[in-house]
C-alpha cells in the first residue's frame, strides 16, 4: 500500500489539475500546470482553483482514458456476444485512479479545517466533499466495501494498511458526503453563464438520490441471489458491520424520494432545468449530438447548447479548449457504439403505451397484436407507432441517416431535413448496374442477412454525430452525468418501492409520464395496466417469451431502461436488483425471421439481386434460427443470437475482484467472495 500511494498519489493530483472537466468557460482561468498539492491554500481564489482541479470524472473516455466504455455494451439491452469466466487481475485503474481523485479532495478538505473564514470557500469545501463522495460511490459499485480513507495520509499512515470497511460504511460516509455538500454549494441559478458544469446543490441532491436508490434497492433485493457476497471481513470480503446512523432501507427510499421531488419542484417553480425538446419526434435522439460550435449542423432545427437545460451536471466539451477526443462518428455509424438488443427493441411500447403483444387473460393462446402494432410484414413495419426512443435511435430500414464521417458522403449541412431525401433502384425486379441510384449515398435497399449474421439486434445511433465540421476526434457535445429525466426515474422508482409496488397516477404524471410525452407513449396509469398482461415479455430466466401481468414496478424499470440505455447505468440496475446473473446468462434469442418480410421478399442491391433475402441454404444465420414447439411458439422463426455456453456470468461477479498487486501491498485487504 505504502508503495501505491507513492507511486500514484502526486501523480493523480497533478492528472486532478490538467482535466478539468467542468465549463469550458472557466478551463483557461486555472494554472494548469499546478497540482492540489502545490496550491497554497492563503485565499479563497486558491481554494476554487483547487476545487477546479477535482472535475475529474467519466465522459466519452472513462477515467482510464478508454473511450465508450459508459455505453452499456455487450449487456443485455445492447445484444450480449460473452462474458464471465474471468480472474482476479494484478491491478486495476479503478482502484488505483479512484484512491489519487480522492486523495485531492481530502488535501482540499484538510487545508479548509485550517483556513478562518469557512464562509468564503464554502462551495469550494462543498465540491470537495461531492466529489470525495463521487468517487467512492464508483469504488462502492465496483468492489462493495473498501477502506475509507477520509484525510490526505503520509507514507507512514496506519490508515494504508488498514483493513476494508463494510459496504455499509461506505455507503454511510457518502451519505454523509453529500448531506454536508448540498448546502455548501450554489444553487444552479446563482451559477454565472461563465461557470456552468459547475456542480450545483440540485446536482449533489440528485446524486444522493442516485445513491440512496441504489444501496436501499441493493440491499432489498440482492440478498435474494442467496450469494454472500460481504463475506466476513476477515477470512473474505469486507464484512457486514453497520455504523449506529445506518439508515433503514426505507428512510434511504424516503430520502430519494425527498431529494427527487426537491429538484422536480424546483423545475416547476423556477423552471432552471427542463426535459430538451426541441426537435420534435427526434428530441430524444439529438439531446447527445448537440455540438454546435463553428456554424456545425447538430440538428435539423440548429438548436443549440444553450437551448439544452436537462443536464444537471455533465462533463462539458468545448470544440475549441476541450474536445472529446474520439472518433465517435465512425464507432456509432459501424455498430459499434451502443446498441439495441432484440428482446430490448421489442420492449419498447406502442404509443398507446402497451406492449406490441397483449392478453386480457393472461393466456398465450390468445395473446393478440397490440391494435398499433403492425408486425413484421414489411421491413418498417414493427417501427411504426412506436416510442420515440426507439424509432429515432434505430436504424430504421426505410430511412438513410445523417452521418459526420466525410467516407459516408451524407454529412448534413442545410437546416431542416431530419432526415436525407432516400434514393431507390428503379426496379426491384430486373438488375441494372447502370442505374445511378446505386451510386447514390443516400440508396435504400431491402435489408438482408448474410456474412454469418445472427440478427441479433436493431442498432443504434444514439450519439451519432452529423454534421459536416466535425474531423475524426474532434466531436465535442456534452456527456450527461445527471440529466433530468433520471431525476423523474428516481422519484417514480423510490415512489413505488415504497408502496410496495403501487404508486399513484398523480406521482406518475409528477415523475416519468414527462419522459412518456416526449417519447410519444401515453401516460402510464393504474387503469392502463389493469387486467392486461405483456404477451411478449421475454423472461430471461428461461430464454423466452411469456405472458406476464403487467405492473408498476416492471413498467418503471421499462421506463428507465428505455430513457437510460447506453448511458452506463444498466449494469448496477441489474446488480441492485438481484437479476444479473439472470439476464446475463442462458440462450438469447434475436430478431425474427421466419414469416417476416425476409422470407417475403428479394434482393434489390447489386450483391445479391433477386436471391431471398434470408437465403439459409447458401447462407445460414451463425447460430440458427429459434423454431421452439413450432408455429404456435410466441418465439417461432427468431435468430439465435447468443449461446447460453458463451454467457458464463455468474453471482460472484456483482462485485469485481480486489487487485492481487493491492493485497499484496496491504495483507488486510481480504478478496471478494469467489475470486
Amino acid at each position: 500500500m505504502k508503495t501505491r500511494f507513492n507511486k500514484f498519489c502526486l501523480a493523480s493530483v497533478v492528472a486532478a489539475s490538467l482535466s478539468l472537466g467542468a465549463c469550458s468557460d472557466f478551463l483557461d482561468k486555472e494554472p494548469l500546470a499546478q497540482g492540489t498539492e502545490a496550491i497554497t491554500f492563503k485565499t479563497p481564489e486558491q481554494f476554487e482553483q483547487a476545487a477546479n482541479a477535482l472535475y475529474n470524472t467519466d465522459g466519452w473516455k472513462d477515467l482510464n482514458g478508454t473511450a465508450y466504455s459508459n455505453m452499456d455494451k455487450n449487456l443485455d439491452i445492447s445484444g450480449l456476444g460473452a462474458n464471465g469466466g474471468g480472474s482476479a487481475p494484478e491491478s486495476d485503474w479503478r482502484w488505483d485512479k479512484i484512491y489519487g481523485h480522492i486523495r485531492t479532495s481530502n488535501v482540499l478538505l484538510e487545508k479548509a479545517e485550517e483556513y478562518g473564514d469557512k464562509d468564503a470557500i464554502a462551495a469550494s469545501i462543498g465540491t470537495a466533499y461531492f466529489f470525495r463522495a463521487w468517487q467512492y460511490f464508483t469504488l462502492l459499485k465496483t468492489f462493495g466495501g473498501v477502506p475509507i480513507i477520509d484525510h490526505a495520509p503520509n507514507m507512514s499512515d496506519e490508515a494504508l494498511y488498514a483493513p476494508r470497511n463494510s459496504r455499509y460504511e461506505v455507503a454511510n460516509f457518502i451519505i454523509n458526503d453529500l448531506e454536508q455538500a448540498i448546502p455548501l454549494l450554489p444553487i444552479e441559478q446563482d451559477i454565472p453563464d461563465a461557470e456552468k458544469g459547475k456542480v450545483s446543490q440540485q446536482a449533489a441532491k440528485a446524486f444522493l438520490a442516485r445513491v440512496l436508490l441504489y444501496e436501499a434497492t441493493w440491499e432489498k433485493y440482492v440478498p435474494s441471489i442467496d450469494y454472500d457476497l460481504d463475506g466476513d471481513g476477515t477470512g473474505s470480503g469486507a464484512g457486514t458491520t453497520k455504523p449506529d446512523t445506518y439508515q433503514s432501507v426505507s428512510d434511504m427510499l424516503t430520502r430519494a424520494k425527498q431529494l427527487s421531488k426537491e429538484v422536480i419542484e424546483d423545475v416547476e417553480m423556477n423552471g432552471t432545468y427542463a426535459l430538451w425538446n426541441e426537435c420534435d419526434s427526434l428530441s430524444y435522439y439529438y439531446l447527445f449530438n448537440i455540438d454546435d460550435k463553428g456554424g456545425n449542423i447538430c440538428n435539423f432545427r440548429g438548436a443549440g447548447k444553450n437551448t439544452n437545460k436537462e443536464f444537471i451536471f455533465f462533463k462539458k466539451y468545448d470544440y475549441d479548449l476541450n474536445r472529446g477526443g474520439i472518433n465517435l462518428t465512425h464507432t456509432v455509424i459501424t455498430w459499434q457504439a451502443t446498441n439495441i438488443s432484440a428482446s430490448f427493441g421489442e420492449s419498447f411500447l406502442c404509443r398507446n403505451g402497451l406492449p406490441i403483444r397483449i392478453s386480457y387473460t393472461g393466456s398465450m393462446a390468445d395473446a393478440q397484436n397490440n391494435p398499433e402494432f403492425l408486425g413484421y410484414g414489411e421491413f418498417e413495419s414493427e417501427f411504426r407507432n412506436r416510442d420515440y426512443r426507439f424509432v429515432g435511435c434505430a436504424f430504421l430500414p426505410d430511412r438513410v441517416t445523417w452521418s459526420g464521417r466525410p467516407e459516408d458522403n451524407r454529412q448534413c449541412t442545410e437546416l431542416g431535413k431530419p432526415y436525407p431525401d432516400p434514393v431507390y433502384p428503379a426496379s426491384n425486379d430486373v438488375k441494372n448496374e447502370n442505374d445511378p441510384a446505386y451510386n447514390s449515398p443516400f440508396l435504400i435497399t431491402r435489408p438482408t442477412l448474410r456474412n454469418s449474421s445472427t440478427h441479433a439486434t436493431y442498432g443504434s445511433r444514439k450519439y451519432l454525430p452529423e454534421g459536416a465540421n466535425r474531423p475524426q476526434n474532434t466531436e465535442s457535445a456534452d456527456y450527461p452525468l445527471i440529466r433530468l429525466a433520471e431525476v423523474y426515474l428516481i422519484y417514480a422508482e423510490a415512489t413505488c418501492e415504497l408502496g410496495n409496488g403501487n404508486i399513484s397516477d398523480a406521482d406518475l404524471d409528477f415523475s416519468i409520464n414527462k419522459t412518456r410525452a416526449r417519447a410519444g407513449v401515453a401516460p402510464l396509469t393504474n387503469n392502463l395496466i389493469a387486467n392486461v398482461w405483456d404477451a411478449g415479455y421475454f423472461d430471461h430466466a428461461t430464454g423466452r417469451t411469456i405472458c406476464k401481468k403487467m405492473n408498476m414496478l416492471d413498467e418503471i424499470r421499462r421506463e428507465r431502461a428505455c430513457e437510460l440505455f447506453g448511458e452506463g447505468f444498466r449494469l448496477d440496475d441489474l446488480k441492485r436488483w438481484g437479476i444479473a446473473h439472470i439476464n446475463l446468462t442462458g440462450q438469447k434469442l434475436g430478431r425474427h425471421v421466419l414469416n417476416t418480410a425476409y422470407t417475403k421478399y428479394t434482393a434489390n442491391d447489386l450483391n445479391y439481386f433477386g436471391e431471398p433475402c434470408y437465403y439459409p441454404e447458401r447462407y445460414p444465420l451463425l447460430h440458427g434460427v429459434y423454431e421452439g414447439s413450432g408455429p404456435d411458439d410466441p418465439d417461432y422463426g427468431r435468430s439465435i443470437a447468443t449461446l447460453a455456453s458463451d454467457l458464463l456470468f455468474e453471482k460472484r461477479e456483482y462485485l469485481a475482484p480486489i487487485p492481487l498487486a493491492q493485497m499484496r501491498l496491504n495483507p488486510q485487504l481480504k478478496q471478494n467472495p469467489g475470486w
